[in-house]
Parts: structure tokens; sequence; C-alpha cells
């Protein structure tokens, strides 16, 4: 094989310690597929993925060549054959040009590798349709690494409920719903059930009450309940999705009620569902057309609801007898259901690593983050656990909640969150009561605590009409035998989700006159799904009030907090600097192309504010262009006033936030209140520099020497001045 040779020109390598070649890893191979284009060959790079252990790796592997077809996974074996200086491998592959044509053409590759500068690199030859290939081979570690259950019991035919939690569980549920919060939970069960079901619509929900009213049937033992689950089956089955985004959360809510209900129902009705999952599986795993709003990127929530409702459909029937399956070219045989898991289960893992960031930042903003998880994402994971013994993803799944936690601040007498991105929405305690089995040890007394103030005492426990099905999860993970510890005592004061470039600035985790700030750098733009341009957006809240919040819900860049300038929408920032504290305080600094904003937060109080914010905006003069006017926006609410370079913003309450601008020289404020929002701009030339004060009572003095961005300005015994790239306080 063709090799790294040739003297001073050539890498220098470490010998191969098998020690280091453990979990997901990840081998592209450079123009490993080929196809026709105007009758020439394209070569096309496809990347394989192994699970290994020092060195020697799972039979069965997996392979995602996005240009070739980025709607298709292929399945193969892989052979290990030396794991001495170098590491060779044995692969052969089944490729599958078109999702719905099964015919499959065989490749095989043999690779050699070594490592270098924490990667693999190496060489391959291989063969597909008849073409001798070799070229380039590169590997890495995959970011995401599954962990094992220990002493996992594998899941045999027949046997349910497998899906929310094992068979072998349902003795333990029953007694914890003789509890008081059991009966709490059952209860609110009961009441959620009376509820309007939607069969219809963007989210219709008749499966997840079909599979609340089989939770009630196997807690009580009440086979009327199970009844009841049945008629609601028929009925969203003669009700089908308009598209595969509406047909999604059908079919989670059945296989949720599938698995739940299957020894209340006869043979007849596993069969007919048996069948019905199948096919539904694998349409929703070969996706649909792009003019029926299809979306198949990672990314994207269209393939985070359907890949997570394949899933879980593939899991409820795992392992059925075969003549329970249909007929189909896809799907007949029970191998079958396992290769349509693997590949739904490969598209969900596609998505959090991509969609998500190291600490559960959603890059197409928070409602099409959250739905997603609640309708299919957060099911798949803790039905994949029970069935397959494995937890996905555990490093960034077990952020989902924390996020929210440190984000959310009690407003208008309910939980909501600064948000980002379409629809600017809050999660509901839907989403908490499903989470609640994906939470590590280590993060459970800050957010049981949380559960318990929020959901627990006022006897919900996150259960309402929407998702009754939700209580089948509070119930299982639910404890009270846990003190509760302040949240930001476990993580701290200060969210850093590095990949997507997200701060959250927290002074504390008490009450309603908590503040929360956040800046969104939007460092990892993708394109193809929805992506706002939030590029440096912040918001402000705290005292009981929204000082800077988001504009309206449509994709322009006057809807978000910024200094309005010519730039590409789809563009992200950098960051540059970055200093936090432990009392919450902040400074970060970001830049895109010509544009650098420092943010700062000080909940020091040095200021004589409970809450300083510090915002400076530089641009770098390249063209004649970068001497207009721009202008800076900030969206609010509240009684604004306005008097030459300050605003005041009131609460109803009246408390304050003021604003000073240091620079521009002769800036031009101005305030428009219209239906679409309040919004306040500052209009003038080259750099912005605007100091805020939060506070309850009289705003402290601002104190001015010098001009322009290099002006000192002191707040009470707070300093600030802005130097290089950052904004310093003293």
């Amino acid at each position: 094989m063709l090799f790294f040779v040739g003297g001073s020109q050539s890498p220098i390598y470490r010998r191969l310690n098998p020690e280091n070649l453990n979990g997901n890893i990840s081998l592209t191979l450079q123009h490993g597929l080929w196809k026709l284009w105007e009758e020439e060959p394209i070569y096309q790079d496809i990347t394989l993925d192994l699970r290994c252990s020092k060195a020697k790796c799972d039979s069965e592997i997996w392979a995602y060549a996005p240009k070739f077809n980025k709607e298709v996974d292929h399945q193969g074996t892989v052979e290990v054959i030396q794991t001495d200086n170098a590491w060779k491998l044995q692969a052969k592959l089944n490729i599958q040009s078109h999702p719905w044509k099964p015919e499959l053409e065989p490749a095989s590759y043999e690779i050699e590798l070594v490592p270098y500068q924490n990667k693999l690199i190496g060489s391959y030859e291989g063969n597909y349709q008849n073409h001798q290939l070799a070229g380039k081979v590169t590997g890495q570690k995959s970011s995401l690494q599954s962990r094992l259950i220990p002493n996992h019991q594998s899941v045999t035919s027949r046997e349910h409920p497998r899906l929310i939690f094992r068979a072998d569980r349902l003795s333990l549920l029953k007694e914890k719903a003789k509890t008081d919060y059991g009966r709490a939970i059952v209860k609110q069960l009961e009441k959620s059930l009376t509820g309007q079901i939607y069969y219809d619509g963007y989210v219709p929900n008749g499966g997840y009450y079909a599979a609340g009213y089989c939770f009630l049937s196997l807690i009580k033992d009440d086979r009327a309940s199970a009844e009841k689950a049945w008629q609601i089956v028929e009925k969203s089955l003669q009700n089908p999705g308009r598209r595969i985004f509406e047909q999604s959360p059908i079919v989670a809510g059945v296989a949720l009620a599938y698995d739940l209900c299957y020894h209340n129902w006869d043979e007849a009705r596993q069969q007919m569902l048996t069948r019905w999952l199948a096919t539904q599986t694998v349409n929703l795993v070969n996706g649909s057309s792009p003019k029926e709003g299809w979306n198949s990127n990672a990314w994207s929530n269209w393939n985070a609801r359907a890949r997570g409702a394949a899933g879980l459909a593939a899991l409820a029937i795992l392992h059925e007898p075969a003549e329970f399956l249909p007929n189909s070219k896809f799907l007949s045989q029970p191998e079958d259901v396992w290769r349509m898991m693997g590949i739904a289960q490969r598209n969900v893992s596609r998505y959090l690593d991509l969609a998500l960031g190291d600490r559960a930042l959603g890059t197409e903003g928070d409602h099409y983050t959250t739905e997603p998880w609640v309708l299919t994402i957060i099911p798949f994971l803790q039905a994949y656990k029970n069935v397959v013994g494995q937890e996905l993803a555990p490093a960034k799944t077990k952020w989902f909640l924390p996020h929210y936690i440190m984000r959310l601040i009690e407003m208008d007498g309910e939980l909501a969150v600064p948000a980002y991105g379409r629809h600017r929405l809050s999660p509901k305690g839907s989403l908490f009561a499903l989470g609640l089995p994906l939470v590590p040890e280590e993060f459970l007394p800050g957010v049981m605590g949380f559960f318990q103030r929020y959901f627990a005492r006022d006897s919900s426990f996150g259960i309402y009409s929407s998702f009754p099905h939700v209580a089948a999860y509070a119930l299982l993970a639910y404890r009270d035998d846990i003190s509760p510890i302040n949240p930001t005592e476990i993580w701290g004061k200060v969210l850093i989700d590095r990949q997507k470039g997200f701060y959250v600035f927290r002074d504390r985790w008490l009450d309603r006159n908590d503040f929360v700030a956040s800046i969104y750098l939007k460092k990892q733009p993708l394109r193809g799904s929805w992506s706002f341009p939030d590029a440096g957006s912040f918001r402000i809240w705290g005292l009981g009030h929204k000082w800077a919040k988001a504009g309206i819900s449509k994709p322009r860049k006057e809807n978000e907090n910024i200094l309005a300038r010519e730039t590409n929408n789809t563009e992200g920032a950098k960051p540059i600097f970055l200093q936090t504290k432990p009392d919450g305080s902040g400074v970060v600094s970001l830049v895109q192309n010509n544009w650098l904003r420092s943010f700062a937060v000080d909940y020091s109080g040095k200021s004589g504010s409970p809450g300083l914010f510090v915002i400076v905006d530089r641009i770098n003069i390249r063209s004649q262009n970068d001497f207009q006017s721009k202008t800076w926006i900030m969206h609010t609410e509240g009684k604004v006033t306005i008097q030459d370079s300050t605003f005041t913003i009131e609460s109803p309450e009246g408390k304050t936030l003021k604003g000073t601008f240091i620079s521009p020289e002769g800036v031009q404020l101005s305030y428009r209140d219209t239906e679409l929002g309040k919004v306040i701009q500052a209009t003038g030339v080259n750099n912005f520099f605007v100091v805020m004060t939060v506070q309850q009572d009289r705003p402290p003095k601002v104190v001015v020497k010098g001009s322009g961005i290099t002006a000192k300005v002191l707040v009470g015994k707070q300093t600030i001045t802005f130097a290089e790239n950052r904004i310093i306080l003293k």
C-alpha cells in the first residue's frame, strides 16, 4: 500500500498504541466512491464510522457520503488485521445509491493508518463498481462518544414495555405510584387525559394521549384504559399527517402506546400495529421531497423529528416475529428492523453533533430545538438506552435541562427564557418531566431542586394536556430522597457553549429578581435550515423586567439587538476574548469581518447598581462605506424616555435601565413604539460605546473623562475602559 515516505517532507508519526484506539472513530477515505456525471466519473469522499476498544472493533460498521447521497447510510463490516506498527483494516460496504432504491452495490477497502498529531493518517486501496480506487485516509476520534449501560440485559422477543422503562421495572413503578408524589403524578395524568386531542395541526397528539392511557392501564391494572387507548390509536391512524413533519409525532406517540399496551391488546392488534410501525419507520428513514418541506440536513428540526420517531418505532418492534412484519422490499425480516434503527440512530447522532452545541444550544433557536426534543428525540434516547444498552452522546445530552435552568427566569407569573430563533417561545414543564431520566447523578441535586420548586410544588409535575404520556417519565425518574442544591453551586453562574458561541451570565438563582444576560455569536453558522441574523445579539433580563429582548420573529437584522451594517446574514462571528468571574460577571469580545463587539456584564455592585452592562462596537475602517452612518438597535419593553445621549426604560414597578452613549459624538437617539414592538435606535458615525445600569432606585452617576471608545468612564466605584479588543472593568 502507498504510505508516507520521502525523507524530510514526510510527517513524523508516533508508534501505534492500541490503548488509544477506543470509542467511536471516524475514517474519511478521499475519493472512496464515484458516480457518473455527463458520462464522466465524479469521485466523492466517504466516512466510515467504527466502534472500537483497544484497536479491536465491532464487526458492524456504517458509512456516510453526503456528496454521493446525503439521504443514505451504508452498512458493512470491518476486520482488523494488524495492530503493531500500523493499524490495518479490511472494510466491506453495501452501497445504496438512493434511499428508495433497495439495490446494493459492494465496495471493499484495505486501509492502513498510523497516529499523527492526535489524528490518524494513512492510505487505502479499494474497489467500487469495477473501479480501482486509492487515496489518503484521515481518521479521528468522534466528539460524540456513547456510554455502555453496566449489566445491561438484552431485550427478548415480544418483551414489552421497553421504551420508557423495561418490564422488570413495572412493579417498582406501581410502588412509587403509592407514594404521596406518585399519587399526585397519577392524579395529574388523569386530569391531563381530559384535555383536547388534536388529530391534525403541526403537532398531532393523539398517539401521546394513547400512550398516557396505556401507562394508566399498567399502573392501575385497568384494561378499560387500554381499550380507550386503542380507540385513539385507530383514529390517529385514520388521520395521517399531511407531511413527514406532522406524521412524526403521530408515529412516536403510537410507538409508545404500542409498547405500553402491547400485552393488553390481542395478537391481531399487535400484528397490525407492528406492520404499520415498520412501514412508518421506512418512510421516516428514507425521507420525502423538498417540495413537501422535507429537510434532511443533519441540524434541521425536520430531520430530528422524523429520524427520532423512526428510531423509536424501530426500537418498539425490534425482535418481533417475522410474520408480524410487512412483506416489504425494505423491511420484511427482523434484521431489517435493526438496520433501519441503525440508520435512524446515526441521523439522530449527527443531529446531536451538529445542531447542538457542547452546552445544548440549538443552532435553529430555542423553539425549533426544544420541540423535537419533546416530541421524538428524548423519547428515542431513553428507549435506546433501555433497548440497546447505550447512552448516546451523554456529554451533550446531560446539558439538555441544565442549559434551560440557567436561562429560565420567573417573568409575568411564569417561567420564561430570553429566546433566540424563530417563535420566541419558552420550554414548558413537559421538557423537564421527559428529560429527568437523562440527568446524570452529579446534576440531579440542581435539576431535581428546580423541578420540585416549579413543577412538584404545584402538583403538575410537568404533565399537561398536550402530552399526558410524560407522566411515565416523571414517575420513573422523580426522587424525593435528594437534597436540593442551588443549581449555580453545581455548574456555576456562567454558561458557555463554545461550539455555538453562546454566553450566559447569571447573578444568582433565587427568584424573579435574578439577572440573566446573554450574547450569541453564531460561531457555527449552518445553511440549509432556520438560521437567524443573531451574530452578536444580546439579551438582558433582570429585576422582573425584559430590558433587552428579542424583536419580532422575522429573519431580518433589524429584529435583533445589533449594530446594523452591510453584512451577509449567513455569517457568524468568532470569539477573541473571554473573561468570567465566580459572581456571574464577565466580558466576551467577538469579531465579524471588520466589526468588533465587546460585551461586559458586572454584578459586583461596585457601580452602585446590581446590574451594569457595557457594549463597545468598533468598526475597522476598510473602505469609504465604513465612514457612513450606522444604527445601533435594542428591542425593549416598558416606558422609554430619551434625553440627549441617554435613554431610560422604566418598568411598571418603577425599576429602570439607564443607558448612556459615550460614543459616537453627536449620537442621534430615537424610539419607536409600534404594533411590532418597542425599539431604541442610536444613529451615528464611527464607533459605539454605551454604558447601561439597571436599578430599583435612582441610577448611579456616569462620569466620562475623554471621548470616543478611548474614554475613561466612572460609574460609582467601577471604572470602565476599552483597550485593544476588550472592555476592562476595574
